[in-house]
């Protein structure tokens, strides 16, 4: 089980559509929330880690949000019990104030950078922020490719999957919906295709009484978890529900209420497996070997699309650190620290 004072989560993905993102769901969260804005390496991650560090001191829970094109860097931090949270709020996941100075701040890094130095450096900067973004576009027609093959996968096993077979299953996890709390819905990722690959954080939500979902590479979880989802509207539950990846709008775990559904399988925890038409699949293994293999292909090619994006950023990000004022930046952290709850 997690340690419930610390989680680690991501609010986005790198999917077959591109960056996705729950940034807007994870400021609704909060009472108070600190939108940092600048460019690359002006500091936006060591102060949420330091903020993050900083209620941990005072013993309070904290979400750590990590970035999928960095797995090392931080995209938000969240103090629940404090309503505390600071998040980056550039691209791509642009994040602006809905009551500025009320409940919402904006801290612009950006003012320690020395813009003539930079200016200096324009066309480098703007040559690689161009490869950055070829990088990106190569994969996520990679990652578009690896969806198709997984959806190729799912369309045999919803036809190995009867109708009597898939009543049965929903109806018996929908007998292990709880009767509470009631409350809202929040939405992440606990893992993420990055550029170190699919990391996964699903260790993070693993608290509670677990029902595991024993699914084969391909199928398609959502399909079992969305009734589930549907059920616990009609009671109101207070839900988290976790993305898939590689598609954001499906479910790959939920938390209704105490009780989680996963597609991870937990020793002593209760497992489901779905019936299926074992002489529709013997005959389909062919197909899905295939699929299985060029997906595994198609995934490294994203990956490795992204990983030299890291590369080429990190090429980036050392322009903007040799322009930094860091005696500001430290001035500038030190008064959001006295600032915190």
């Amino acid at each position: 089980m997690p340690d419930t004072m610390i989680r680690r989560l991501f609010p986005g993905s790198n999917t077959h559509a591109g960056f996705f993102g729950f940034f807007e769901n994870l400021r609704s969260q909060a009472s108070r929330c600190l939108i940092l804005k600048g460019g690359p390496g002006v500091g936006k991650s060591t102060l949420m880690g330091a903020v993050g560090k900083y209620f941990e001191e005072k013993h309070q829970p904290v979400v750590y949000y990590h970035c999928s094109g960095d797995p090392d860097s931080l995209d938000a931090v969240f103090a629940p019990e404090a309503g505390y949270l600071i998040l980056d709020g550039t691209a791509p996941h642009i994040v602006d104030p809905i009551l500025p100075g009320a409940e919402d701040g904006i801290l612009n890094l950006g003012i320690c950078l020395n813009e003539r130095e930079l200016t200096a450096h324009r066309a480098e900067i703007s040559a690689i922020a161009g490869e950055i973004q070829g990088c990106y576009a190569r994969a996520y027609r990679y990652l578009s490719a690896a969806h198709t093959l997984r959806q190729d996968a799912a369309a045999i096993y919803d036809a190995a999957f009867s109708p009597a077979s898939r009543r049965a299953l929903e109806n018996e996890l929908l007998s292990l919906l709880p009767g509470g709390p009631e409350g809202p819905v929040h939405h992440a990722f606990a893992q993420a295709i990055t550029c170190q690959g699919v990391i996964q954080q699903v260790d993070s939500i693993l608290e509670g009484p677990l029902c595991c979902l024993d699914l084969p590479w391909g199928f398609d979880a959502d399909a079992l978890l969305a009734p589930l989802v549907q059920g616990a509207k009609r009671s109101r539950l207070a839900m988290q529900l976790y993305h898939d990846p590689l598609d954001g709008e499906k479910l790959c775990h939920i938390r209704l209420g105490s009780r989680v559904f996963t597609t991870a399988v937990m020793m002593d925890a209760p497992s489901f497996t779905p019936e299926l038409d074992k002489d529709l699949l013997r005959r389909a293994a062919p197909r899905l070997a295939f699929d299985r293999a060029v997906y595994d292909l198609t995934l490294n090619q994203a990956i490795e699309a992204l990983a030299e994006a890291k590369e080429r950023h990190d090429q980036m990000e050392r322009y903007y650190i040799d322009a930094m004022d860091y005696s500001r930046l430290t001035a500038i952290r030190e008064e959001v620290m006295e600032s915190l709850p």
